[in-house]
């Protein structure tokens, strides 16, 4: 959809795109929270080297709530709704959260330019809510979530280098004012024509926006509008090239995908085209276009499988050609997973396949194989491409810790994009610069930060522990719970079941 509205010199120009800071306010169990990123605290010159963050804390301290905020900003800037289950990210006692998110755009000719995107986000009550405020549930009458998201107080910010000339950080787009269709009334012209009825669409844009829980900014009525004018004015190019990022390069994995996998319902898979859902315990009905493109991808996807996995491959086995809703032929297939004949002692005693591999429904293998496949082609796109960011919660879920090492370490050493996950294990403070490594604090006002005073031989890992202990750092790290307490804790409760049973 972005895509067409591309210019056609517009396509040899475009930037690469990196997330620089993210800021977090009043959002779940974040009061206030700062993330710069490595990239953000010193100039990466175009495509010269990877980026990464690795978020790290006990639980229920803000780990999942990063990648959540992410979640939104991605369905945000590609003119998306937000679901109504995100309104329970406002913080209880809250009126709003606000998000604000910064980016770096770097241009082949050596321009360069800096975005601030900044939203306010409320739950309000859906107008079928009946009355009954069950909240982020459902309406007991209507089946409809109570509550739902609304998107305002939107701002673009832009500096760098636009126009000839180097600009300051200044708003581009400003929903907070009281100018209509947005502020500052200056930069209306980069937009808009002074013809009334392009500033009444905008009005109703705006509008519809807030009941669709979308942004305005990024809405494709607002691009459908700024076409018409037959303005193509630098800053609307940014805006264009922002929503062509987060729809092809920014990719979030949160706990609501990998459940697919931890219930062994469904593969998904993340492509350039999409996120298509593989049910793993039942055939899937595909059209040979998913067909092809799942193929090509699962080709890709094993020539890196092979080697952090020895051996081991996944595919599509057809089982039967399928006639299609509009009447073209589409594949009835099954996930399945092969390994050398050799390695026989997981497969017990099938036997091997004509190819001298072994096959198996792929439903079949650990849960750690199955989230490594789901998220490699991700890994992939963001080791070989310097825009991909991808941002993945728990990336550690089942995978072996050496393992998890090496990968990042290779991502570290010679990856091109943006590598952002959350982990409970520790193996990588061990083998990643510690610039590419946040802690979560106990204090909501201040949820995140870089621990100080680490020298360049110190490891990483020791001192995390050491710091649970003594506390040398400006903020706590970890809320200490007593074992004595634990201990007393489990028997009291295994006491009180007693007595019940």
């Amino acid at each position: 959809m972005r895509i067409r509205q591309f210019r056609e010199d517009h396509w040899d120009r475009l930037p690469t795109i990196r997330l620089q800071k993210a800021v977090l306010d009043n959002f779940k169990s974040v009061e206030h929270g700062e993330i710069v990123f490595a990239c953000g605290k010193k100039f990466v010159p175009y495509g010269t080297e990877s980026d990464i963050l690795g978020l790290y804390g006990q639980n229920g301290s803000g780990k999942t709530s990063f990648i959540e905020a992410l979640a939104i900003l991605k369905l945000l800037m590609i003119g998306a709704e937000v679901p109504a289950v995100y309104a329970e990210c406002v913080a209880k006692g809250q009126e709003m959260a606000r998000l604000e998110f910064t980016f770096d755009l770097q241009y082949e000719d050596g321009r360069i330019r800096k975005v601030v995107y900044e939203f306010l986000m409320s739950a309000v009550e859906n107008e079928t809510n009946n009355g009954f405020r069950q909240y982020g549930g459902e309406d007991q009458n209507s089946g409809q979530p109570s509550y739902r998201v609304r998107i305002s107080g939107e701002k673009l910010s832009m500096s760098g280098d636009f126009e000839g000339r180097k600009m300051i950080l200044q708003p581009v787009i400003d929903t907070c004012t009281d100018d209509m269709p947005f502020g500052p009334v200056s930069k209306q012209k980069y937009f808009i024509t002074n013809d009334r009825k392009f500033v009444d669409e905008l009005n109703v844009v705006r509008r519809l926006a807030q009941e669709k829980s979308a942004s305005f900014i990024f809405s494709l009525g607002t691009a459908k509008v700024c076409d018409e004018c037959g303005l193509y004015s630098e800053f609307y190019q940014v805006i264009l090239e922002l929503a062509y990022y987060s729809q092809l390069y920014l990719h979030v994995v949160d706990t609501k995908s990998t459940g697919y996998i931890r219930l062994n319902y469904g593969l998904p898979l993340y492509t350039q085209s999409g996120k298509f859902l593989l049910k793993t315990d039942v055939p899937n009905i595909m059209p040979e276009i998913v067909f092809s493109e799942i193929k090509s991808q699962f080709e890709n996807i094993n020539i890196v499988l092979s080697q952090i996995v020895p051996g081991l491959n996944v595919d599509l086995h057809e089982l039967s050609p399928a006639l299609m809703k509009d009447g073209s032929m589409g594949h009835v297939v099954e996930i399945v997973s092969s390994r050398n004949e050799t390695d026989m002692s997981v497969f017990h005693n099938q036997e091997a396949a004509p190819d001298g591999r072994v096959h198996m429904p792929f439903r079949y293998e650990s849960d750690g194989i199955r989230k490594i496949v789901s998220v490699l082609s991700l890994i992939i796109d963001a080791y070989n491409e310097q825009s991909c960011t991808i941002a993945i919660d728990e990336l550690d879920a089942g995978v072996f810790e050496y393992l998890l090492g090496e990968v990042l370490q290779t991502f570290q050493e010679s990856g091109k994009g943006q590598f952002i996950f959350t982990s409970h294990n520790l193996r990588p403070l061990e083998v990643i610069s510690k610039d590419y490594i946040y802690f979560t604090t106990t204090n909501p006002r201040n949820r995140y930060i870089r621990m100080k005073g680490i020298g360049s031989s110190n490891n990483l890992r020791n001192t995390y522990f050491r710091e649970i202990v003594v506390g040398e750092q400006d903020e706590e790290l970890y809320r200490n719970t007593k074992r004595f307490k634990i201990v007393s804790a489990f028997r009291k409760a295994g006491m009180d079941h007693g007595e019940t049973t």
